[in-house]
């Protein structure tokens, strides 16, 4: 059975050598693609240089965020599972008309796999039927979480794991669900 793994980044925040040692431990730990959640869009250009399956969502204050052509939250398919990428987990003010709703999404299960950040709390844990992952932050002296980190997701047949690690590779925070 193929694995899919995909390296999961969020609230980089312009540190790019934080960022580069995550993606380098995202590799060692398997990683083919990568998943940037916003803040700062631009960073996720580094991860061309190591996969052309990249997807990314620019975070509320860049100004991609309001740009007609740029999808700030979207859905996507891997391996069989549905997945739904936006920085913040709820409405805000800077949304464009007609925006998914992330919160709709998040109630009504609609997507097996959400991934988001902007907190800069890392969260992996199911809710309903829907694996939640968020990675974290890699920015230097933040005020609400000290601990620098990724994610991971694992994709294999029907079970897709998300797991939170620690810079230094240590998980920090694992789920798993299995699709019916």
């Amino acid at each position: 059975m193929l694995k899919t793994i995909i390296g999961v980044f969020s609230d980089t925040h312009n540190e790019l050598g934080l960022f580069r040692r995550a993606v380098e431990k995202a590799k060692t730990l398997g990683a083919a693609g990568f998943i940037h959640l916003g803040d700062t869009y631009k960073d996720a250009d580094l991860l061309f240089e190591h996969s052309d399956t990249v997807f990314r969502v620019p975070g509320l204050y860049e100004k991609q965020y309001t740009e007609p052509k740029i999808q700030n939250r979207f859905f996507t398919e891997l391996s069989g599972f549905k997945l739904f990428l936006t920085h913040s987990d709820r409405p805000e003010p800077e949304d464009l008309p007609g925006s998914l709703d992330p919160k709709k999404i998040a109630i009504e299960n609609e997507t097996d796999i959400y991934l988001y950040g902007h907190s800069h709390l890392y969260e992996a844990m199911i809710k309903g039927d829907t694996l939640f992952l968020n990675p974290g932050h890699l920015k230097k002296g933040d005020h609400r979480n000290n601990t620098l980190s990724f994610g991971m997701l694992e994709l294999e047949g029907k079970k897709a794991t998300g797991r939170v690690y620690a810079l230094d590779g240590k998980i920090l925070q694992e789920a798993v669900l299995f699709k019916l």
